[in-house]
């Protein structure tokens, strides 16, 4: 009789063993580890990021696109005030009240890598071009300050020329603005 107490115990004891684990189980279905959520953050913030990425790809292809096939455009209207002085400063070296080009090097170096600047016009350096496509425009890295450098060919159509350049796009209020950009 002993035996069959002891079994019956046992089996008691190891159903309700098994319910007890069962219920857990189901109890903690839905439920994210902390390791979960951390790569679901991360993947969330690689997902925003590579949205941004392209967010900023297209509003650069269509910026040039639109402003450069237009009778004229203000070169302020897609960069920052800063590279816009930049850029104006490089432009007017060889004027009456422009720069000379060593005032300009000391005045930018600080802020830009002076030899990238080109002299002439913004992106296209000529004054009269054609038809403007930008051809390619590729990731080369992103920036500590959320932006963009994107390798950028742009055509023009109608002189069959073409010029490399890597441009910065940084984030500015719901859009982005051009922050730099090397020419070659």
């Amino acid at each position: 009789m002993h035996k069959i107490s002891t079994l019956r115990f046992t089996f008691l004891l190891l159903s309700a063993m098994t319910i007890t684990l069962n219920g857990n189980a189901q109890s903690n279905k839905g439920l994210i580890s902390p390791s979960n959520a951390t790569i679901n953050n991360a993947a969330n913030k690689q997902k925003v990021e590579s949205q941004n990425q392209e967010n900023a790809k297209k509003w650069l292809i269509k910026t040039i696109e639109t402003n450069f096939n237009k009778d004229t455009y203000e070169m302020s209207d897609m960069t920052t005030k800063t590279y816009a002085q930049y850029k104006s400063d490089a432009i007017n070296i060889e004027y009456d009240n422009g720069l000379t080009e060593e005032s300009f090097k000391k005045k930018w170096k600080s802020k830009f890598d002076t030899k990238y600047v080109g002299m002439n016009g913004f992106l296209v350096p000529t004054q009269d071009y054609g038809k403007i496509k930008v051809s390619s425009c590729k990731l080369l890295y992103v920036i500590k300050d959320k932006g963009f450098v994107f390798e950028t060919i742009i055509k023009d159509l109608t002189f069959k020329t073409s010029y490399k350049r890597d441009i910065k796009v940084i984030p500015s209020g719901k859009s982005f603005l051009i922050a730099d950009v090397k020419e070659y």
